[in-house]
């Protein structure tokens, strides 16, 4: 797991990729003075859709920033892609991968509104330096971000 070099991969068999694009927005890579390694980070302008590209900085809590944002947003239900590092991930329930250099793959994220207010449910893998993977749903307000964290979010609309 991790971030995938596009260049230096290779593929095994043929797969089938779904993907989600921007015509206004990307994630650039640049040197970042907070963290001094070069991230990708969110560019270019709002425009009309669907979705959120963001990044999460150091040692804020990715479900809880995911929350932030989209309440500023006014979405109240959508799916969540993306990957990045936690500090020691904490599961639901009670797990902790003592590790600061974890790798996290979303496996299924969703935002939805719950009688406690606007919630994310992140499902993820997470890879310690010792190359064992953990599965489990991430802690609501326990998972502050390492170095950083991109998401691709993308509101639910009814048609």
């Amino acid at each position: 797991m991790g971030h995938v070099l596009p260049f230096d991969s290779i593929v095994s068999r043929p797969i089938t990729v779904k993907g989600y694009g921007s015509a206004t927005a990307t994630f650039s890579s640049i040197p970042d003075p907070e963290t001094n390694f070069t991230l990708f980070s969110a560019k270019g302008e709002s425009g009309e859709g669907n979705g959120i590209l963001l990044r999460v900085r150091p040692n804020e809590d990715v479900g809880i920033a995911i929350e932030d944002v989209c309440r500023e947003h006014g979405i109240e239900s959508a799916r969540i892609y993306g990957i990045g590092s936690i500090n020691e991930p904490v599961f639901e329930d009670g797990r902790r991968v003592v590790c600061l250099a974890t790798e996290i793959a979303i496996e299924n994220g969703v935002l939805e509104m719950t009688p406690d207010g606007l919630r994310a449910s992140i499902d993820a893998a997470v890879v310690d330096t010792d190359g064992v993977i953990y599965h489990g749903r991430l802690a609501r307000g326990d998972n502050p971000v390492g170095v950083t964290f991109e998401l691709v979010i993308i509101e639910n609309r009814e048609s």
